[in-house]
């Protein structure tokens, strides 16, 4: 079975072909390409047959991936339980160090930290400001698309001879537009 890039390939040549006064030749081109479109869209068919299988594939990694997190949930508050078991034990016994063959546990008191009971009453001077600026990326589209559509119009006025130079927006330095990848859709 041929490639899809090998069947793009064919295509394009005999696309490039079909520029030709000579109506044989031109049927014989149009029904190969024809033939070679048709195996393109077989091809096409089994592409997104892979790419389904692949989305399900997907999807059964998904719910591993969830049913995982919930066992490390499960697990990491086990872990929490007992290590506040013991803890509580041992400050009930008034134990402050345990020392094992493997490991020693110590019972370490806890660092201080600030509860700030009312924001309002802290003074300026312990106080953080942050500030935030971010570009507003559909205001700045909406311009820059407008500036573009404006300037086309302009110069269609300019190529039939008409001088409205004058009336051409400088296009901005700060931004600009640029075309994302192609996608494909499957309905």
């Amino acid at each position: 079975m041929t490639h899809l890039y090998a069947l793009t390939g064919k295509l394009a040549d005999l696309q490039a072909m079909s520029d030709t006064d000579d109506e044989g030749l031109k049927e014989a081109l149009q029904n190969a390409m024809d033939e070679i479109q048709g195996e393109f869209e077989v091809k096409a068919d089994n592409i997104v047959m892979l790419r389904r299988n692949i989305e399900s594939d997907l999807v059964a990694i998904d719910t591993e991936i969830e049913r995982l997190k919930e066992l490390k949930r499960i697990k990491s508050n086990s872990v929490s339980e007992i290590t506040d078991y013991l803890k509580r034990n041992m400050e009930a016994a008034s134990l402050k160090s345990i020392k094992r063959p493997l490991f020693t546990i110590t019972l370490a008191m806890g660092k201080e930290k600030v509860i700030v009971d009312s924001e309002d009453g802290v003074p300026d001077e312990l106080t953080d400001v942050k500030v935030v600026q971010t570009p507003d990326k559909v205001a700045i589209l909406a311009k820059l698309k407008e500036i573009r559509d404006h300037n086309a119009e302009v110069r269609k006025r300019l190529e039939g001879g008409e001088d409205a130079e004058h009336e051409l927006l400088p296009e901005p330095t700060w931004a600009h537009l640029e075309r994302g990848d192609s996608s494909i859709r499957i309905k």
